[in-house]
């Protein structure tokens, strides 16, 4: 901590004030290094947990394999394999349902932030809403994300380019983008828009934002 451009400072207050910010800082820092060390004592007591579960899994499927070739039961055998082959294919489809979902919400953040930042900020939530119903994300045999933005039933973007010059020629969306002037959102009144027209019920919602005290 530079104090040297505090103008008035003793050196002894000086020699205080940091004596006193390091020990504010050194104990945040203790106080972060025992947090992180909680976290991962309770990681790793979970994926202990976790293996002594699995390890007693397996002991019981080879002990009850054992049992089986000892008794000579040929079709509890069969059934044996056939319900450990059920389960672990059950697991693998459960993981990689996991896998999927976790991929596809984290694509869709990323394609809904990014193009929030063409929209104003008061008007993103409102903005968020609307993308997040039409945005659709697919993936095609190589895992590479298919984004369409969808309209009444009909692709009007597959990239954030694209959706901004549509958005461009969208009521709607032209009074809330960012670089709109001011004769765009709220400048309408009496239930119209600029320009004229009925005011739909995402436009009367975009205004009354714009103008809480506004009545329609």
């Amino acid at each position: 901590m530079d104090l040297s451009k505090i103008d008035g400072l003793t050196e002894e207050q000086k020699a205080s004030i940091t004596q006193q910010f390091s020990n504010e800082t050194e104990g945040l820092r203790k106080k972060n290094e025992e947090l992180l060390g909680e976290k991962k004592s309770i990681q790793g007591t979970i994926a202990e947990q976790a293996e002594i579960a699995e390890r007693a899994r397996q002991a019981a499927v080879t002990a009850e394999e054992a049992r089986l070739k000892a008794t000579n039961d040929m079709d509890g055998l069969k059934s044996h394999y056939e319900k450990q082959l059920a389960e672990q294919t059950a697991t693998a489809n459960e993981s990689a349902k996991q896998a999927k979902e976790a991929l596809l919400a984290r694509d869709k953040s990323n394609a809904i932030n990014s193009a929030l930042t063409m929209i104003h900020d008061k008007f993103k939530p409102l903005a968020k809403a609307t993308l997040s119903n039409m945005l659709n994300i697919s993936y095609n045999d190589q895992g590479v994300a298919i984004t369409e933005y969808k309209y009444e039933g009909n692709v009007v973007a597959t990239n954030q380019n694209e959706l901004k010059e549509w958005a461009k020629g969208q009521a709607v969306f032209k009074q809330i983008m960012t670089g709109a002037d001011s004769s765009g959102a709220g400048s309408g009144g009496g239930g119209s828009i600029a320009g004229g027209g009925t005011m739909t019920l995402t436009e009367k919602a975009i205004y009354l934002n714009e103008n809480p005290q506004a009545t329609l």
